[in-house]
């Protein structure tokens, strides 16, 4: 990922950027967690998704009620 937005999260950040498998036509957009490993660099392990899998997951999160009631609150603060 080439990243073009870092927000700090946790022990890392929330980046967004070009992924790591566009084709070179710049169009292919990802968000990582991008954590520290015990060096204090950025892990290689650290997840890197696609948008369109990303609201999957939140769906299917909802769906099987693994989001707390705070967390679908700031959720929905945020679509407003």
């Amino acid at each position: 990922m080439t990243p073009t937005f870092s927000q700090p999260y946790g022990r890392g950040d929330l980046r967004i950027g070009i992924a790591s498998w566009d084709t070179g036509d710049f169009k292919s957009r990802s968000i990582k967690y991008a954590y520290r490993d015990r060096s204090g660099k950025v892990s290689r392990g650290c997840p890197e998704l696609p948008f369109e899998v990303l609201v999957e997951m939140m769906i299917v999160a909802l769906k099987q009620k693994e989001l707390t009631v705070e967390q679908v609150e700031r959720v929905k603060y945020h679509l407003r």
